[in-house]
């Protein structure tokens, strides 16, 4: 049975098993090998035997299927092939020795082994109830059967609490450690789980403080041989009396779990105890249920952490995006990430301006401030994603925003003139109310062309915003406007002039560096 190692993304760490029949791997729940990568289709690639070479096979993905970065229709694969499917690239690794040979599965050696796939297939099996026996003096006696059961109860019942109480997945490891411990009487303890570079790496352990005794030996043949093993005493097992790390930490009886779910191995429950009292095959069988439910408590701490991040995403690009525009973000399963900086070739900037409004602003009482900026900024807002544009930034009293990035838009100019239109209809509406020494009017400045558009700024706060010569001209255009005024740009009027009507400056103003001849200023829309 050959294995993938999860390099990298969501599932990195993570060791899914491929058994010999043929396997789906995609984002859907119904996939054999579910990897939740947004880039990865819902059926993205299968894996088959073909003799005695294993196969993948493209499913007409979206952004395709790549073997040492070259993408394929399908193509056999070997022992160190790296495959990238979507932004996840994972490692096909040796196949598994068979259980059948795994060196030392002896219980004469005082080791006991307990074989995932057997228990899975236990699991599956109905109970049946063992009959009673009326020759039994004393039917209240306690079989073993029955202690063991009520000790899984027990611990299982903590891990529930741990996933309901835990704040965090490592506070939760800590406590399911702490429960399974206790339950088998371990002396040390430690949960270990698998990164992205494939290493088993402590995230527990008890007590507290002290230094954890993990065998690298012990801990590689329980999951080669995807097992629970239980060893009487390491260091007379053949297997493993010739570790240094068993020797020098004096590791005696030993429990070594894997955390488990299905076909995949995420990471290892160690637990030891010295030789006068070891481990029985109770403790095992009790460690290795746990083995399955830590893994279930891990997928879902890391499935809430997704979701989490998912939705602060979300809300990041409500704060720049109209709905209609996130969603499509969100939903599109693209070649490359539209936030990513990259050139537009199309693309439309308007900036908006309301002067006076600072003045007006530090006349007013914070109560009053308070409820006109909310207004004044929903109005520019408003108009905005109402278009399907993007808001760029406020600044001061107005606004920057981009119709044709991230998501183009044919009409982007015809959008962003529509937009400079309700914003000067809407903040005129607004101060309509106001003395006549506090009424505003707005200016806009709009330019299309190219620009560099994505998310840009600094490691820890990337923002979305455009850079360029495009951008430059609108805000040259906004200080040339007078207010109560849209001055477009040559190459917006041109692309607009179907839907708007635009006039030549009774005196053209040369400034800023834009020619007086590229100036043109919106009359409104043309009549229908």
């Amino acid at each position: 049975m050959a294995e993938l190692f999860v390099v990298n993304g969501i599932c990195g760490g993570t060791v899914f098993f491929l058994p010999d029949v043929p396997t789906v791997l995609g984002r859907s729940a119904e996939c054999h090998v579910q990897i939740a990568d947004p880039w990865i289709s819902s059926m993205h690639a299968m894996f088959e035997r073909r003799g005695d070479a294993l196969w993948v096979v493209d499913l007409d993905s979206r952004n395709g299927t790549y073997v040492n970065d070259d993408r394929v229709r399908e193509s056999a694969v070997s022992p160190g092939s790296r495959l990238r499917f979507g932004k996840t690239l994972v490692e096909l690794r040796d196949d598994q020795v068979p259980k059948g040979d795994v060196p030392g599965v002896l219980h004469v050696q005082g080791t006991v082994v307990r074989y995932l796939d057997d228990l899975q297939r236990e699991a599956a099996q109905p109970v049946e109830p063992e009959p009673q026996r009326d020759t039994d003096p004393d039917l209240r006696r306690t079989t073993r059967r029955g202690a063991l059961a009520r000790r899984q109860v027990a611990v299982l019942n903590d891990i529930g609490k741990a996933l309901v109480d835990a704040p965090s997945l490592d506070d939760c490891l800590a406590k399911i450690l702490h429960s399974v411990a206790a339950a088998v009487r371990s002396e040390r303890s430690s949960l270990l789980l698998m990164d992205e570079e494939g290493r088993m790496v402590v995230r527990a352990s008890e007590p507290q403080g002290s230094p954890p005794r993990i065998s690298e030996t012990v801990v590689a043949s329980a999951a080669q041989s995807r097992a629970g093993l239980l060893t009487i005493d390491a260091q007379q097992d053949l297997r493993f009396s010739g570790s240094q790390s068993v020797i020098a930490q004096g590791i005696r009886s030993c429990l070594c779990v894997p955390i488990w779910a299905d076909n995949r191995i995420l990471g290892m429950l160690v637990l030891d105890r010295g030789f006068v009292d070891p481990f029985t095959a109770d403790d095992l069988e009790l460690v290795t249920v746990v083995g399955y439910q830590t893994a279930l408590a891990i997928e879902r701490a890391r499935f809430l952490e997704r979701a989490t991040a998912a939705e602060e995403h979300r809300r990041r690009l409500l704060r720049h995006f109209s709905p209609d525009v996130a969603a499509a973000i969100l939903s599109q399963e693209q070649e490359r990430d539209p936030l990513e900086p990259s050139v537009r070739e199309e693309v439309t900037v308007l900036v908006a301006d309301v002067p006076g409004f600072a003045g007006l602003a530090e006349r007013l009482g914070p109560a009053e401030l308070a409820s006109l900026l909310r207004d004044h900024f929903r109005a520019l807002a408003e108009a905005v994603f109402e278009e399907g544009g993007t808001l760029d930034k406020f600044f001061g009293g107005g606004v920057v925003a981009v119709f044709g990035a991230p998501v183009p838009q044919p009409d982007g100019a015809e959008r962003a003139v529509r937009c400079a239109w309700k914003m000067q209809q809407r903040i005129a509406e607004l101060y309509r109310s106001q003395p006549a020494t506090r009424r505003l009017s707005l200016r806009a400045g709009v330019s299309t062309g190219r620009v560099i558009a994505g998310n840009i700024g600094s490691p820890d706060r990337l923002e979305f915003t455009v850079v360029g010569e495009t951008a430059d001209q609108a805000a040259r255009l906004v200080t040339l406007a007078e207010p109560g005024a849209v001055c477009v740009a040559r190459s917006t009027q041109e692309r607009a002039r179907g839907a708007f009507e635009f006039r030549e400056p009774r005196r053209r103003a040369a400034g800023a560096g834009t020619a007086p001849s590229e100036i043109f200023l919106l009359s409104g829309p043309r009549a229908s």
